[in-house]
């Protein structure tokens, strides 16, 4: 009977056995870099310069903003009746202004930038697309009290399309919640090409030839395949607009005044100009905390909508 011969391998020199056949050796094998290693990363102290961006321009005044409007720094009594006094009087009239103006400006912007942004696709011209999205580009950062004497000049009381148009005997002023509606197309519908173009580009041919060869019709395609696809896209670009026109101030500032229609933007302007007299500082705080709060909604949907649109056209 012939009994198992027992071979001891060599062992390194930390007592390790070596890697056996098939195995192989590399550098730092069987180690893991801890959080220490990595936060000495040349990547991560790349970020430093962001990181410091980010504290002193975002987190800092956020975290002001929201001492003050609780009373705890400044004349304002400590609790919470900033916030509550968003509920009600003027500052109950401009969060609802806002909204209102936001919500219908945004809406209509969403459908004509969508159906702008399909035709665009539909035609499949490189160099159309190519020249809309320069154009739209460059309308959706403009604004400012410029697009405000611009839309003055053209929509105002005595404006040369009001005259031409007869829109003042219909009704219609550039100097109300309608004429910031009209005016915020401006700058919305480009935004909504450029957020949508990509998506109806990125729907392929081949899933309309294959719903027609399955006996579809166009209505199923779209609405089995072709809408389910672009919806993500479509629900994200319309909150980008509802935060962007949420936020708008000196093109409304320029256009309405302070006083003449309550905004959130245009209140926060007007008691922080008053604030050290009337104590008004709290209030503006809170108007300012309600804000960013929009606006970091805004951005989680949008970048989670545009994510999942992104999964179907990769």
């Amino acid at each position: 009977m012939t009994g198992a011969t027992t071979v001891a391998l060599p062992e390194d020199v930390d007592g390790a056995a070596p890697p056996g056949p098939g195995r192989r050796r590399g550098r730092g094998s069987g180690r893991r870099a801890g959080p220490a290693a990595a936060l000495r990363s040349p990547a991560v102290a790349a970020l430093a310069p962001l990181l410091g961006v980010v504290g002193l321009f975002f987190v800092l005044p956020l975290v002001g903003m929201a001492l003050v409007s609780t009373g705890l720094v400044g004349r304002g009594e400590p609790g919470l009746g900033a916030y509550a006094g968003l509920l009600q009087g003027s500052q109950a009239s401009a969060v609802a202004n806002s909204v209102l103006v936001s919500l219908v400006g945004s809406s209509i912007a969403a459908v004509v930038g969508a159906l702008t942004a399909f035709c665009l696709a539909r035609i499949a011209s490189a160099r159309l697309s190519s020249l809309a999205g320069v154009f739209s580009s460059v309308l959706a950062t403009d604004g400012g009290p410029p697009l405000a004497f611009a839309f003055v000049v053209t929509l105002g009381n005595t404006g040369f399309l009001t005259e031409a148009l007869g829109l003042g005997a219909l009704g219609f002023t550039l100097y109300s919640w309608q004429g910031l509606v009209v005016m915020y197309q401006y700058f919305l519908v480009p935004t909504m090409v450029l957020v949508t173009l990509p998506t109806f580009v990125g729907l392929r041919r081949e899933w309309a030839e294959a719903s027609t060869s399955l006996g579809g019709t166009p209505l199923t395609y779209w609405r089995r395949v072709g809408l389910p696809v672009a919806l993500p896209a479509l629900l994200g670009g319309w909150v980008l607009l509802f935060g962007a026109a949420y936020a708008t101030y000196a093109s409304a500032a320029v256009l309405i005044g302070s006083g003449a229609l309550p905004l959130v933007p245009l209140s926060i302007a007007s008691q922080l100009r008053s604030g050290i007299s009337s104590g008004g500082e709290a209030s503006a705080m809170a108007l300012g905390v309600l804000m960013v709060v929009v606006a970091v909604v805004v951005l989680v949907l949008f970048n989670r909508l545009q994510a999942r649109s992104a999964r179907w056209l990769r």
